[in-house]
């Protein structure tokens, strides 16, 4: 059984999820990074306009990700995909042969549901499953050729459900994550809290304006910064100076150790940093999420008790009222793990792997 895994490295997780099936599956997968130069170089340029277009007018996503949430403009967005990718994918399923093709991405989604509607009588069928890696639903996932859909809740099912077809099926299984996430004991120091800080793997979410908030609060805090794969930034917070100890990290790959050790993790609302935490049981508070997406993921933490979003408050203050409030925190981490999934990976494997040999019968 060969199994392609096709995600995007338009932040970070859609890669992490991408890597944590991979795991599971071992070497019958591989994962390819479909907005890589060497996959194509418009995919690569998309990208690029992408990223900029999120440190830049972060307003304008924030316009076309709802205008695209739309059914008629969806159907839009979804054929200007699925067209502009389509080579791509043709070279890569020539290349692979694979048995399943599995999309952590809406992008190769939408190139590989355009090729099995334009061969749908083809000898080389394969299984099509897309992991949504958000806590929302969004139009642009939708597509009649995805044999197998999987998402992070089972309101987000019952949602997709409306949209789908006969005969494709819908999973909430939770989104994957790395097994070692809740697997590490819980450390603590009883002299100090310790806070942890990130930003994804870009690195964004205002975070030196996090740490100069922190420096404001009394207590004493042991601070631990991810920078991400953002070199400046990693540059200039070596360079900050607070009254806190605080340890600056780049990239870095035991991000379940870290969890592990911190009493409250400030980040964006990117959906696999969440599902990390939420396995990890470290209680959450939500600023800069990019518009779109991340602002429904974090509604959904908060409503579920795991999170609390700062809005137009101070991070000094959301952090003094928590840490006054030992009890409201036990009660955080207790709601991150009645809403964890940490076996979504292995669920979503083992799914595929049964369709697919299914499929294979046929």
């Amino acid at each position: 059984m060969k199994i392609l895994i096709l995600s995007a490295s338009i932040g970070a997780g859609h890669m992490k999820a991408a890597e944590a099936l991979q795991k599971i599956f071992g070497e019958s997968a591989q994962v390819v990074d479909f907005m890589a130069r060497e996959v194509s170089t418009l995919n690569w340029l998309t990208k690029k306009f992408y990223l900029a277009a999120l440190r830049f007018i972060p307003d304008l996503y924030d316009r076309i990700y709802k205008f695209a949430d739309g059914r008629r403009a969806g159907v839009s967005a979804r054929f200007l995909s699925s067209a502009l990718m389509y080579l791509p994918f043709a070279r890569l399923l020539k290349a692979f042969r694979p048995d399943a093709v599995i999309c952590t991405h809406p992008f190769p989604e939408a190139a590989a549901s355009l090729w099995k509607f334009l061969h749908a009588k083809s000898a080389q069928n394969f299984l099509l499953a897309a992991v949504l890696t958000d806590y929302s639903l969004h139009e642009i996932w939708i597509y009649g050729e995805v044999d197998a859909y999987f998402v992070a809740t089972e309101e987000m099912r019952r949602e997709l459900a409306d949209h789908c077809r006969a005969g494709q099926k819908i999973f909430a299984t939770g989104i994957p994550i790395g097994s070692e996430f809740g697997s590490e004991e819980k450390i603590s120091d009883s002299t100090r809290t310790t806070i942890l800080i990130m930003g994804g793997g870009l690195g964004l979410g205002s975070i030196e304006e996090t740490l100069s908030e922190l420096d404001k609060v009394q207590r004493p805090l042991k601070i631990v910064v991810v920078a991400g794969q953002n070199e400046k930034l990693l540059a200039r917070m070596k360079k900050l100076r607070i009254s806190h100890e605080v340890e600056v990290l780049g990239y870095v790959s035991d991000v379940h150790k870290l969890m592990a050790a911190a009493d409250l993790l400030i980040t964006k609302p990117g959906a696999l940093t969440m599902t990390e935490a939420f396995s990890a049981g470290v209680p959450l508070i939500l600023h800069a999420p990019i518009p779109g997406p991340e602002a429904l993921n974090a509604a959904y933490a908060t409503a579920h008790g795991a999170a609390v979003e700062v809005g137009e408050r101070k991070i000094s203050s959301v952090v003094e009222d928590l840490l006054a409030k030992p009890a409201r925190l036990e009660e955080m981490r207790r709601c991150a793990k009645k809403i964890s999934r940490p076996t979504a990976a292995k669920q979503i494997a083992d799914k595929i792997m049964k369709l697919a040999m299914r499929m294979r019968c046929v």
